[in-house]
């Protein structure tokens, strides 16, 4: 065998052995055609930005890399990925803004592999127990009606499960879930290459700020109001703690998923219409993409591996793993039969990316700063608090990102 080693880092929310066990051996085969050697490793989300810069600047970097969509266009930027060869077979995300992501300038660098889209889902045996239709949370004022109307049950009785999980503190999914909001009451985000005059400062914003904190104060205790993203999520598909709930969709997969179709427990989870104020308008969607170093000395066989990722005995894997494929596959096949992959498809489709900006990550952690900042304010001050303050607070945080953008246009 030739020494010719290939370096995978591939992204992970849980490190299972199992997965493990399955990659090495299908590898194995790919290492054997190919004549080669795979050295997979996995990284988590929190670091695999910081350990792919610090490998770029010490030329130690993998020969295959897995990103986010929102940082596929920085790592393009720096020339850090090779150019999509015209003889590998890739398959289009079903959502044309990760398609823009993946290409510049009419070349493609990266390939779509994985989608993940904000959604909002419920528990039908609690919808029905209190008589909630999709109908009556299908708009941004019916699901503030429909919080309020069970938090005053709530107080009356509490035993009754809260209305509604949804994260507050200041992080990246948070971040997610708040766009998604904003983007689906008719907001649209400033062009960036423009030098727009404001981006946050907007009264929509501060307009949509309002309404979260009233949903989030309806639906949780003091105590609860600082729980972690992955709390939230698990107090919804794991606990069974709320009747509606805005966020990832990792648990409606898992139960689609499960082959005991007939277990009551996954009958109670499903996915409804994501609100919106406007006919078309969509939430948040990303993913992740796979791309090829600009610096391999092995590009041939290392986009033949990422040829092989997309083949379909990964990606059922892959889809078991809990992940749902950016292109059309037979997960989204289901549709046909199954409501909520249907709901999942059409909002996926009609989903926002983030703006493409190569200095995307340094505007997006001020504005997690500063929103988190105004956010957090407002939730305590929800009576008190005048809105020249909180417009003041995104007013800064509109003069760090504008700072950011002129940075980036004077080392063009």
């Amino acid at each position: 065998m030739q020494d010719t080693t290939l370096r995978i880092w591939l992204i992970v929310v849980l490190h299972k052995q199992d997965t493990l066990f399955y990659l090495r051996e299908k590898f194995s085969l790919f290492e054997e055609k190919h004549d080669v050697n795979i050295q997979l490793q996995f990284v988590n989300w929190e670091r695999v930005w910081p350990s792919l810069i610090e490998a770029y600047k010490n030329n130690e970097v993998p020969d295959i890399v897995h990103l986010g969509t929102s940082w596929a266009r920085t790592f393009i930027h720096l020339r850090y990925l090779d150019r999509v060869p015209d003889n590998i077979k890739i398959k289009s995300s079903i959502n044309e803004g990760i398609n823009k992501i993946c290409r510049y300038n009419g070349v493609q660098y990266a390939v779509p592999w994985t989608v993940d889209t904000i959604i909002m889902a419920g528990r039908k045996d609690l919808m029905k127990k209190f008589g909630i239709s999709p109908e009556d949370v299908k708009d941004w004022p019916g699901l503030k009606n429909t919080v309020e109307e069970l938090s005053k049950k709530r107080k009356r009785d509490p035993d009754i499960p809260k209305p509604l999980s949804i994260a507050l503190i200041a992080e990246r999914d948070t971040l997610q879930r708040f766009f998604s909001m904003l983007w689906s009451r008719g907001w649209e985000f400033p062009l960036l290459e423009e030098f727009p005059q404001r981006i946050l400062a907007d009264s929509e914003v501060l307009e949509t700020m309002k309404y979260y904190i009233d949903l989030k104060k309806s639906s949780d205790s003091v105590e609860e109001i600082e729980k972690h993203p992955y709390q939230v999520n698990e107090e919804f598909y794991l606990h069974g703690q709320s009747i509606f709930y805005l966020g990832s969709w990792y648990g409606i997969v898992e139960r689609i998923n499960r082959e005991d179709q007939d277990n009551e427990d996954l009958k109670k989870y499903c996915v409804l219409p994501f609100p919106a104020a406007i006919e078309g308008a969509g939430s948040y969607g990303g993913g992740t993409v796979l791309g090829v170093s600009s610096r391999s000395r092995h590009k041939e066989k290392a986009w033949k591996l990422v040829e092989y990722l997309l083949s379909d005995e990964i990606i059922r894997k892959s889809v078991e793993m809990g992940n749902v494929p950016a292109f059309e596959d037979r997960f989204w096949q289901k549709r046909e039969n199954d409501q909520r992959v249907r709901l999942m498809y059409e909002q996926t489709i009609k989903s926002k990316v983030y703006p493409v900006h190569p200095a995307w990550l340094s505007i997006e952690n001020e504005i997690i700063a500063g929103l988190g900042n105004a956010l957090v304010n407002l939730e305590k001050n929800r009576d008190d608090i005048d809105d020249r303050e909180l417009f003041s607070i995104l007013k800064k945080t509109d003069d760090r990102i504008k700072k950011i953008l002129k940075m980036c246009w004077e080392l063009k």
